[in-house]
């Protein structure tokens, strides 16, 4: 009966701050219906602020916010452009929308930050192939990549001739995906391209080469840090379960 009436007290003290403070209304459901995971929610996103000097209790703000208010960045993002209509803030609205996979909406953006930054941005520029590649705009895409400048940077020429491969397998053409990749697959970080491979070589008939490619995946995944693994679980778990089908 104690921790019940010390809960209630503490969900009204929050709503209360929330309409005092103009704070966001839909903390208001989370802290009515989830009484103590809200509560603590938001004391950590909207009283503590002072506790934001640490980073795990920033990662924690950001991501208890974004799960509460999923449209918060977003949000966030435009009023910064409708305050100050700057190249760089066009950027940070057009990668809120990326995250969401809002890509279409995210190219409008990366293109108007292009069109105000006075010279070539090769930043701006593969963020428009990204944006256009996730919108399924194939071609948009593969133009805002042949106008990209040239680069000395060999992680950023791989990152590009990632996406052309991308690109190429929504186009239906895989043995140029798979081409581009084996070029690539020992310098781009992570598991992505040989997990593409594995996946166009059993699309070509090619189990044993498949096989290959995933058991090497398994043998990397082992070693890495579990945080890393799971960020990336959906992939994993594809990599195990198609390995453990070619047997």
């Amino acid at each position: 009966m104690h921790w019940f009436v010390v809960s209630i007290a503490l969900q009204l003290m929050c709503i209360v701050h929330v309409f005092r403070t103009g704070r966001n209304t839909a903390w208001i459901m989370a802290i009515a219906f989830l009484p103590m995971v809200g509560v603590l929610a938001y004391l950590i996103v909207e009283i503590l602020p002072g506790m934001s000097g640490d980073r795990r209790v920033r990662q924690a703000r950001v991501k208890i916010a974004d799960t509460i208010d999923p449209e918060r960045t977003v949000r966030d993002a435009q009023n910064a452009v409708d305050f100050s209509d700057t190249v760089g803030n066009r950027m940070d609205y057009g990668d809120a929308l990326m995250a969401r996979e809002r890509y279409d909406q995210a190219l409008e953006q990366f293109r108007a930050a292009e069109h105000k930054s006075p010279h070539v941005e090769k930043a701006i520029g593969m963020r428009i192939a990204e944006a256009a590649y996730g919108a399924g705009r194939s071609k948009d895409a593969v133009a805002a990549l042949d106008r990209l400048p040239e680069t000395a940077s060999q992680s950023e020429r791989d990152r590009r001739d990632l996406l052309r491969g991308k690109i190429a397998e929504i186009d239906n053409r895989p043995s140029d995906a798979l081409v581009l990749y084996r070029a690539i697959v020992e310098r781009v970080p992570g598991d992505e391209v040989r997990c593409r491979m594995a996946a166009i070589l059993i699309g070509q008939g090619d189990k044993a080469g498949a096989r290959t490619v995933l058991e090497d995946v398994e043998r990397r995944m082992k070693r890495l840090p579990p945080a890393t693994v799971k960020a990336d679980a959906e992939m994993y778990d594809w990599a195990k379960r198609t390995l453990a089908q070619l047997g």
